[in-house]
């Protein structure tokens, strides 16, 4: 009997454990740089705010942990954090993004998989526009759910990964500062925000293998007020993006 009960403990815990050794066994880090050039139009029913617009170079860092382009069917992860800063003549912007992702990888082939997965994290964003007129600032910050669907398929020496989905903002705050008018803070409108991303790894398991991946990424940021600085004012930011990193 004993041994019967020690079996059966020892079992249930290959099941619980099991599939977390080869989620962390396929694990790896990934460290590396971002270039990117955003688009940042702002409309708003105040007059010295509505319809600017700029394109704004940036660049930062990444670093994430998970199995997304390492591992095989089953389940998959991922947690990262990044952050860019740009700059143009007066112009500046800060941004950065932590996330988690769980999913599932399912086999298409003996070589490509398909993927479906969920996720959470938090968006920052600050943007400074200096002009003759006025100085504006529109800072936000949101947490988001995320749901995404992907294609993944591991070649001799290279992997390739696709990813679409949407990150849908929750309950946000803004922060509008209008030079001469003072400041307001409001609720941001919960928002789809569509994301694409191709990443490649190449020599998997061989050698020093790096990662370099184009993305674009949409992310609307929207106050809905009465009030003097904050009323109906949006942000819209449209962000095309390289990465190139290392695994270790």
């Amino acid at each position: 009997m004993r041994l019967s009960k020690t079996l059966i403990r020892a079992s249930a815990l290959g099941l619980v454990v099991g599939p977390t050794y080869a989620m962390a066994a396929d694990a790896v880090s990934n460290l590396g740089i971002i270039v990117a050039a955003d688009k940042y139009e702002m409309n708003s029913d105040n007059d010295d705010v509505d319809g600017r617009d700029e394109t704004v170079g940036k660049g930062g860092i990444f670093y994430n942990y998970g199995n997304k382009m390492t591992g095989g069917p089953g389940t998959i992860f991922q947690v990262g954090i990044d952050a860019r800063y740009g700059e143009k003549n007066d112009n500046e912007v800060k941004d950065a993004r932590a996330e988690a992702d769980l999913g599932m990888r399912m086999p298409l082939s003996d070589n490509s998989n398909f993927d479906v997965l969920v996720g959470v994290g938090y968006d920052w964003t600050r943007f400074e526009l200096e002009s003759g007129n006025a100085d504006v600032e529109l800072s936000n910050k949101s947490p988001f759910a995320k749901a995404a669907v992907g294609w993944h398929h591991q070649g001799d020496t290279v992997t390739t990964r696709l990813e679409v989905g949407t990150r849908y903002s929750i309950e946000g705050e803004g922060k509008v500062k209008l030079t001469g008018y003072g400041s307001e803070t409001a609720d941001l409108e919960n928002k789809f925000n569509p994301y694409a991303e191709l990443n490649f790894l190449w020599d998997r398991g061989q050698g020093f293998p790096f990662t370099a991946g184009v993305y674009y990424t949409q992310t609307n940021y929207e106050l809905d007020d009465d009030r003097l600085l904050a009323d109906n004012t949006e942000l819209e930011s449209n962000e095309f993006g390289v990465k190139l990193g290392v695994l270790f």
